[in-house]
């Protein structure tokens, strides 16, 4: 029976692996998978079958049960984690906030006389940026408007401004990260937690390793390439846009981008312990509304205009609405399928197997992130399959012995990786777009750099993450 079971799961993920790269709506797909195989579960009794917070009675009604526990437990957390930094993102666009903060961040760049140079110092302004903006078409668009110009204007070639630029939101930073998000809850840890403990603990490797193998690899692209045609009058056009620039934001308005970050990072049991205080902890949605608190001040002051700025709120819970049929959706779905390997005892096997055949934990992540990272190259989006598997990271781990953490981090790490490599991005396509250029000759001069984070990514995750 348990290897029947095994076939009958392994034929539902390639099935849904087949329809999400078809484009089928991911969200039903997963859903209806992971019903199917809860009920396969209750049919053929395999073990551990369906676990409800408290049964209806009927196992039948249990399969839907367990939808509704996760609709549940989502909402009440991540997906207002998640909404909040949504409509958060949406108000700050509103606000040109972004605008603002690039202003600030970017000043030093100016005295940056090496045209490669000055793109890997984009590239670091580019990271700070993608902590405050989660998004990375948002981040990629933003930096087009205003990186670029910048880095054309200093003599850097257009391939390897429009690819650094691509390259941004290689690693998912900040409280708006979903899958950020995502893998704290299910580690049951704070986001602030995760990130400083975890995501910084792989951070100190990759930066550098992007940075330097970024840097040769434009280098020797366009040494082999050579420049485009009509750089010269690109590089004449935007030195002449730049004389009639006007700033839409003022530069305070940069605050506002920041200043949930600021708050998690400090109001946190991590740093008021280590700084003598009292214990604090601030919380994600919390820390939005303080924001949009101190953002609608901001705009009564600037503008006089008090009704506007009530309205101006709108913007805010249209984008949380936004992002629970977007992203949230998506995770409970994720969530239902992975609840379903699990009560068919997919997890269970997989599990078994590394073990006999001596994979161990890190065998089992290696194998599971190149899954992960292929169907994200494939899709142009890591988020469904990731969300796919991380619900059965907590089983993995206790059997293992490890931090559900430790199985995470690596796996989300390549869903970025994988979705950065991807010539059908919505945000690579994008970028490209804008510049005039091939998305496929983009990711091809991104491909080594993005490769060797991959393997830097599970080195050091073995090294310096797991126990």
């Amino acid at each position: 029976m348990t290897t029947l079971a095994n076939v009958i799961a392994l034929a539902v993920v390639i099935c849904v692996g087949y329809l999400i790269l078809k484009k089928v709506y991911p969200t039903a797909v997963l859903m209806i998978a992971g019903v199917v195989l809860l009920t396969l579960a209750v049919v053929m009794g395999v073990e551990p079958g369906i676990v409800v917070k408290k049964s209806t009675g009927s196992q039948f009604f249990d399969i839907f049960k367990v939808v509704q526990d996760v609709f549940s437990s989502s909402l009440a957390g991540l997906g207002l984690n998640i909404m909040c930094m949504g409509g958060f993102a949406k108000y700050m666009d509103k606000l040109e906030a972004g605008r603002a903060l690039y202003d600030v961040v970017s000043a030093p760049l100016k005295y940056i006389k090496d045209p490669y140079k000055l793109a890997m110092a984009g590239f670091v302004v580019d990271q700070l940026l993608g902590m405050a903006i989660p998004s990375a078409s948002g981040l990629g668009l933003l930096m087009m408007v205003t990186m670029y110009p910048v880095f054309i204007r200093a003599g850097v070639p257009r391939m390897t401004a429009v690819c650094t630029i691509a390259a941004g939101r290689f690693f998912d930073l900040g409280p708006g990260s979903a899958s950020c998000n995502m893998t704290a809850k299910t580690a049951n840890i704070e986001w602030a937690d995760y990130f400083l403990n975890w995501q910084m603990g792989i951070y100190w490797a990759l930066l550098p390793t992007m940075l330097i193998a970024m840097y040769f690899a434009q280098k020797y692209y366009d040494k082999k390439e050579g420049l485009d045609p009509d750089f010269e009058e690109l590089r004449a056009k935007f030195r002449a846009e730049a004389a009639g620039e006007v700033k839409k934001a003022p530069k305070i308005y940069a605050l506002l981008t920041v200043l949930p970050l600021f708050l998690l990072l400090t109001f946190n049991p991590i740093v008021t312990k280590e700084l003598g205080w009292s214990k604090m902890n601030l919380g994600i949605p919390a820390a939005v509304i303080i924001t949009i608190f101190v953002a609608m001040i901001f705009e009564y002051v600037r503008t006089r205009q008090f009704a506007e700025v009530m309205a101006s709120m709108k913007v805010f819970f249209e984008g949380m609405g936004k992002y629970f049929a977007l992203v949230v959706t998506l995770i409970v779905a994720g969530q239902v399928f992975g609840k379903g390997l699990t009560a068919i005892g997919a997890v269970n096997s997989l599990v078994a197997a590394a073990e006999s055949s001596g994979l161990g934990v890190m065998g089992l992540i290696v194998i599971m992130g190149i899954i992960i990272g292929v169907i994200a190259f494939l899709m142009g989006s890591g988020n469904a399959p990731f969300y796919s598997f991380a619900s059965i990271g907590p089983d993995i781990a206790a059997k293992f012995g490890v931090h559900t953490a430790d199985v995470l981090l690596p796996l989300q790490t390549m869903t970025g990786f994988g979705r950065t490599m991807s010539p059908v991005t919505g945000g690579i396509v994008a970028v490209a777009g804008i510049a005039g250029v091939s998305p496929f000759r983009v990711v091809h001069r991104n491909m080594i750099p993005l490769l060797l984070c991959c393997v830097v990514n599970f080195v050091t995750c073995y090294f310096f993450i797991l126990p």
